[in-house]
């Protein structure tokens, strides 16, 4: 995965310190802002201290995928059609590897944040007030804008949780899903070993976009 997009996603799983307290807001985009505000500073203060504390920033990221992102729901989607086959002791140990391979990735990325210029679009809610979309725009180094989609959704408890994420036009959900296919296939149809080799590395969303 492109170095600075895992940086960005990684920036974004760091979003939930922020996001617990405007979770209950109406417009998810003004949740977004106000988040990119706050972890933008954040990051600015206290980079060269995370950079010399990889553990430091392990431990960022895991904090904040917990309360912002649906690991389990994502899992789930990623194994796909292997899903059903898989046994629940796999399934709950493919939920612990998909999330110890996002903060691995995510915080080896984030070491790059520079900070990046990110726009956060106009927001227009759709017809189904449970679901939202939030465009972002990163303009990375080189000039490059790089279109981000947060597909969000509203849980019971009035909180936004991100669903998924499109990177210049690839979705990562469905990428995952055919790495995890892709994985079981080269095990020989072997769930097991394909949850043990697991990794999202090489899923590069520069330039993928049509």
């Amino acid at each position: 995965m492109n170095r600075f997009i895992a940086s960005f996603l990684g920036f974004f799983m760091l979003l939930a310190t922020s996001l617990t307290a405007y979770a209950d807001a109406s417009n998810p985009r003004d949740v977004v802002q106000t988040a990119v505000v706050s972890i933008t500073e954040r990051l600015k203060k206290d980079q060269q201290a995370l950079k010399k504390n990889p553990a430091a920033l392990e431990k960022l990221i895991e904090e904040g995928i917990e309360p912002f992102v649906d690991v389990p729901g994502i899992a789930r989607g990623v194994m796909g059609q292997f899903f059903r086959q898989a046994t629940p002791e796999q399934r709950e140990r493919f939920v612990q590897v998909f999330r110890n391979s996002m903060i691995r990735t995510y915080a080896n990325g984030l070491g790059s944040y520079n900070n990046q210029k990110i726009v956060v679009k106009p927001y227009r809610p759709g017809d189904d007030p449970s679901r939202a979309q939030v465009d972002i725009d990163v303009t990375l180094d080189g000039g490059q804008v790089v279109p981000v989609v947060f597909q969000m959704v509203k849980t019971p408890q009035g909180e936004w949780k991100a669903r998924n994420i499109l990177v210049n036009g690839l979705n990562l959900g469905l990428a995952f899903r055919q790495r995890f296919a892709q994985t079981v296939e080269q095990n020989r149809g072997s769930i097991e070993r394909a949850i043990n080799a697991w990794s999202p590395e090489g899923i590069d969303p520069i330039g993928t976009a049509e």
